[in-house]
């Protein structure tokens, strides 16, 4: 029986990956878009019986709102893939605790395209380049902002996975301090890739540059705000290409306003896109992206490969290769057995 497969809207790269499900026999159905002036789809009861409910499996790009209600309606779903490495418009627990299995983009030319621009910006914030950029764009020339050596700064990240690992990789041999906070990574493990693991407060209080590189959950959410930001050194800059609402951007700008930080670089906002009368946006010490810094051609390239492979995969009852909750495993081999279908050992 031919499969069904839910794809979000959109143009671009996610059209690649509706082709290449068509390609490989799937029957795939393009889920309708968020209204106007609206971020995400919430599903309605119609467009759940019409679009889910027998759907084998679903592709998303953050367009929809896969909440507990909607999965528990997908009945013959086998597999939910992220497109992207963004995953919070899933409700993952809920997907865990149903059997369903959730795939995602974490492929290494998605983390590793975040590593090397947080370490473009860390360089460009400590040498001062938006001031020295400024300088000659609006008309002047030389601007008396000297910066400093990266040598001897210490980096503190937030988060050691994936992307904290690739920039450990590249920032060997700048002699530099790698701090990192993370509770699910051992000293040992922080060890291995040069990289000394302390407690958040310590990570702030002592770090020259700080990189937020966390996925969002209800955990990290607001995790940097006043008080966090208040520890930071008067001279230290922050980086945020992780996710928006990880940071509380009221804080940070009066952070930056009152001179208790040096400057920032944002590619993430609480609200994407962010309103035009967001004061990072133009602050003079912001290094304002919009939330693809770290894209690529072959980024873009890979993560449709992944969410097609990833795809078939979960509906040919083999594992995804990138699974974004690896312990419902178990549960996903139950589901599959009482929708009639063995799991394939790989």
């Amino acid at each position: 029986m031919t499969p069904k497969v839910v794809v979000s809207g959109g143009a671009g790269w996610i059209n690649d990956v509706a082709q290449g499900l068509e390609a490989a026999g799937c029957r795939v159905v393009r889920a309708p878009g968020p209204e106007p002036g609206r971020k995400m789809l919430a599903f309605s009861p119609d467009q759940i019986q019409e679009y889910l409910s027998d759907a084998d499996a679903f592709v998303t790009i953050l367009r929809e709102d896969y909440s507990r209600e909607v999965l528990e309606a997908c009945t013959k779903l086998k597999i939910g893939c992220s497109a992207i490495i963004g995953t919070e418009n899933i409700d993952v627990e809920a997907a865990t605790d149903l059997g369903i299995v959730i795939g995602w983009g974490a492929i290494p030319e998605n983390y590793d395209g975040v590593a090397e621009a947080i370490v473009m910006l860390a360089a460009a914030l400590v040498k001062r380049l938006p001031s020295k950029w400024e300088a000659v764009r609006s008309g002047g020339w030389r601007v008396e902002d000297a910066g400093q050596m990266v040598a001897k700064r210490t980096l503190g990240m937030v988060g050691l996975g994936n992307i904290g690992r690739g920039v450990a990789r590249r920032l060997a041999g700048w002699e530099m301090e790698l701090l990192a906070a993370d509770p699910y990574v051992s000293q040992e493990d922080a060890a291995a890739h040069g990289v000394k693991l302390v407690d958040l407060d310590t990570l702030m209080r002592e770090s020259d540059i700080v990189s937020v590189q966390v996925v969002l959950t209800a955990e990290t959410r607001g995790m940097i705000g006043e008080e966090e930001l208040s520890l930071m050194k008067p001279s230290a800059y922050l980086i945020n290409t992780s996710r928006g609402p990880v940071v509380d951007e009221v804080a940070l700008t009066r952070a930056l306003n009152e001179d208790r930080l040096a400057g920032a670089a944002l590619d993430v906002w609480a609200d994407e896109p962010t309103s035009l009368d967001n004061p990072l946006r133009t602050h003079a010490r912001v290094i304002a992206t919009g939330h693809n810094l770290g894209h690529s051609i072959e980024g873009y390239q890979g993560l449709a490969r992944a969410a097609v492979d990833n795809t078939l995969r979960g509906l040919r009852g083999e594992e995804p290769l990138y699974i974004r909750n690896p312990k419902v495993l178990p549960a996903w081999r139950e589901r599959l057995a009482r929708l009639g279908m063995a799991a394939v050992s790989t």
